[in-house]
Formats: structure tokens, C-alpha cells, sequence
């Protein structure tokens, strides 16, 4: 809708910037709903940059799909993350992200997703075998299982000296991606994941060649052979562009639900029993071939990602005069959507403070009540590929961790989670563990 001389912007509500950029980093969720009490769904806001928030399932839907073509994801998430992940999916906008959209699919199909699941398993068995009883962080612990599964089934790399290079590479750029000092010099974490990058494109350079002489049933090599409508292919650029995007994407959002849902079962014993119980019914594994044996473990994924939702904030930019709910949003605004917030919104949750994956079942279906009430993936033509992936691999790992041990979480009133940009524990999750 076309803004008329008469819409008011929104209104601020930036206090003290220091102050509010303190907050918006300790206490993310506390601050946004500080600010919806005060101004409604609808507010500017000068944390981190100068930006309008736009809360509620209403706004998801209007900006991740209703005005989707009129909103740039390309432009918010460039200055973020554009030089170290160039060329990603979340980085292209128009009949760009469409095309290169229509040519990832193929990795993401059922039979792709599948022969990642089955080559996983053992990997995460071995994986869950070494972990200490008494382990200091299970974040690190999940994290680098994670790694090593997304660089095997990614890349097709399982060579131990190999999986050590790529493993480092990528952790820096990960880790550059989320520092906030990032000046040369002083910013070093930045450099190194920027170097890191450099490092990335040349050892996978070489490696897409390969593939697409001899092709391989890993994401590249499907890449490698993926032809749209029209015989287009990715070129040798694209295909690592993407892998590089993917691989953070992947990687980063899956260690952190996998941390969250380690501190939740320890919070609430009583569903480690429900998911233990129900791995056991699935026997004998592998249960790759049949993940949908477990509607209770992917209950518990979903309340999970309803609580911890591992990217808060869906920023866009506008790309012409915008109205949302009498508010005018001139071309060039800065816009953020809080998916994470409405997952805490009484209008679309029974006690959205408390862990209930019952919520999920079908006689309930709490989260139907909108079609934008809950969205951990997105929405909309930016909508997350690797949905159905992330479900089901959640569901594969989680089934054999608690085959093969319980956990609780000492201290665990003292657990605190830094929310931005992705949620993970602030300090520490320590966890120990016993046999089953």
C-alpha cells in the first residue's frame, strides 16, 4: 500500500542509545516486550542501527509473504554478513533468488535429505560415544558434531586430517560473523573469518571440478548436477557461494536448538523419559528410514524452537513507500520482524512461558491458530530449505542421545543464554551424563 501524506511514521522509542544496546543484547526478549507495552507492535528503535520493529503474527505474514517483492532481504542481511557469505541464498533477492532457489532444491529433496540421514548415523553414534560423563559444555560438544556432519554430508569429507582443516576454516567464519568489532587490526576474529573465507574458496574450488566429473550423492555433488527448466546450471562461483552460506546456516542453527533442547529435557525430566520410551519403540534403528515413528521427539524439537529460536530477528529494507497499520515506512526503512517474540504472544499460546510440547499435537494445534504464529524457519520465498532436514536429523539425533544416556544440568537456575545474533549459552551448559 502506498503511503499518503497524512501516514505518521511510527513511533520511537530508543531511550539512551547505550543503554538501549546494553539491553538489546542482555535481554533481548524483556526489551521488545518492554516496548510493546509501551508503543504497541508497531515502533522505531535505535539498538544496534536505526530500525522499525514490526510484531505479531500480522506483521510476519506482511512482510515475510504479503510484501514480500517490495522488501529486500538482500539489502538488510548484506551489511551483516555480506562479505563473509557473498552470494547466499539470503543474500539474493527477485527472479536472482528464484532461479538460484529452483536450482538448490534438488539437494533438498526427499531422497537427498535421506542419504544425509542414513551416512549420518554412525557419525553421531561415535560421536556420542566420547563425550564425557561429566561434560564442561555440551554446546562445543554439539557444535562439533554438527560440523563434522554438515562438512560429510555437504562436502563429502570424512578424511580425519581433512575434516580438522575444514572444521577450523569454518568455525572462523562463523565466529566472524557474529563479532561485533569488525576494524581491521583491533577487529581479529573478523580478519581471520574473512581470511578464513579466502581459505574455504580455494580448497573447494578444486573440489566442485571433481564433482561434476565424477558425481557423488553429497549436497555438492547434487549441486553439481542440478539443471533448472530452462538448462541452467550453477557455475563453480555459485556452488561455493552457497555451500559456504548453507554450511553456517545449517551448522550454527542446529547446535543451537540441540543445546536448548539439552537444557529443556534437564529442566523437565519427565519428556526425557517420553522421548526415551518412544526411541524404543522405534527399534531397531537406524530410524533415518522412519523418523516419522517418533510424533512425540518432534514435539518436543518444536516447543523447543518456539522457546529458543535460534535467529530472533528477520530484518528487511524497503523498497519503495510501504504502510503497515496506519504507519508510514518510506523506501529505504530499515524493518525487523520478531518471530521469536510472537511465540511468546498470549493471543496465539496457552502459558507461552511454559515448556508444553503438547501444544503441538493434533487435537491442540496451537500453532494453527495462525498461519504466522509460529515461524522459526521464515516465511514466504526466504523460507528456510532445510526445514524438513532440520526436523528430522533433530529427531534422529535426539532419539539415540537419550537411548544412550539421561542428563541433568547442575546449577541449572544459573544458565543464561545470550540471544543475539543466534542464541547459545552465555558462558556454559554443563551436563552430566549416565547410562541409560
Amino acid at each position: 500500500m502506498s503511503v499518503t501524506l497524512s501516514s505518521p511514521l511510527p513511533p520511537s522509542a530508543t531511550t539512551f542509545y547505550p543503554l538501549d544496546l546494553y539491553h538489546f543484547y542482555t535481554d533481548f526478549l524483556g526489551s521488545i516486550q518492554q516496548r510493546y507495552r509501551e508503543h504497541g507492535n508497531v515502533f522505531r528503535w535505535y539498538a544496534l542501527s536505526k530500525f522499525t520493529v514490526l510484531l505479531g503474527a500480522e506483521a510476519n505474514q506482511w512482510a515475510l509473504v504479503t510484501q514480500q517483492k517490495s522488501l529486500s532481504a538482500a539489502k538488510a542481511w548484506q551489511q551483516l554478513i555480506g562479505q563473509l557469505f557473498q552470494g547466499g541464498l539470503m543474500l539474493r533477492d527477485g527472479a536472482d533468488h528464484r532461479q538460484q532457489r529452483r536450482l538448490l532444491m534438488p539437494a533438498f529433496r526427499q531422497e537427498a535429505l535421506q542419504y544425509y540421514l542414513t551416512s549420518s548415523e554412525a557419525l553421531i553414534g561415535q560421536h556420542i560415544q566420547q563425550w564425557p560423563a561429566r561434560c564442561p559444555n555440551i554446546y562445543t560438544r554439539v557444535k562439533e558434531l554438527t560440523l563434522e556432519i554438515a562438512v560429510q554430508s555437504f562436502f563429502g569429507i570424512s578424511h580425519p586430517k581433512e575434516l580438522q582443516v575444514y572444521n577450523r576454516l569454518i568455525t572462523d567464519v562463523v565466529a566472524g560473523s557474529i563479532a561485533f568489532n569488525r576494524l581491521p587490526v583491533v577487529g581479529r576474529v573478523y580478519q581471520r573469518a574473512v581470511q578464513a573465507r579466502r581459505d574455504l574458496v580455494k580448497l573447494l574450488k578444486p573440489l566442485v571440478g571433481e564433482r561434476r566429473r565424477h558425481p557423488t550423492q553429497d549436497m555438492m555433488g547434487q549441486l553439481c548436477q542440478s539443471v533448472d527448466e530452462e538448462g541452467r546450471q550453477l557455475s563453480d562461483d555459485e556452488i561455493v557461494d552457497q555451500l559456504i552460506f548453507i554450511m553456517m546456516a545449517a551448522h550454527d542453527t542446529t547446535a543451537s536448538t540441540l543445546s536448548s533442547i539439552f537444557y529443556e529435557l534437564a529442566m523437565h525430566p519427565e519428556w526425557q523419559l517420553r522421548v526415551r520410551d518412544e526411541a524404543r519403540r522405534a527399534l531397531p534403528w537406524p530410524v533415518a528410514q522412519r523418523p516419522d515413528q517418533l510424533p512425540l521427539t518432534l514435539m518436543v524439537i518444536r516447543e523447543t524452537l518456539r522457546r529458543h529460536t535460534p535467529l530472533k530477528v528477520l530484518p528487511r529494507v524497503t523498497l519503495e513507500d510501504l504502510e503497515f497499520q496506519g504507519f508510514a515506512l518510506p523506501k529505504g526503512s530499515h524493518i525487523s520482524v520478531f518471530p521469536s517474540f510472537t511465540h511468546y504472544m498470549d493471543e496465539y499460546w496457552t502459558r507461552p512461558q511454559d515448556f508444553d510440547p503438547l501444544r503441538f499435537s493434533e487435537e491442540r494445534a496451537e500453532h494453527k491458530k495462525h498461519p504466522f504464529c509460529y515461524a522459526p524457519f521464515g516465511g514466504g520465498m526466504h523460507s528456510c530449505l532445510g526445514q524438513f532436514f532440520a526436523e528430522k536429523f533433530l529427531s534422529v539425533i535426539l532419539g539415540k542421545i537419550t537411548l544412550k544416556c539421561s542428563w541433568r544440568v547442575p546449577d541449572i537456575d544459573r544458565v543464561r543464554f545470550q540471544q543475539i545474533p543466534i542464541q547459545v549459552p552465555r558462558s556454559s551448559l554443563p551436563v552430566h551424563l549416565y547410562s541409560s
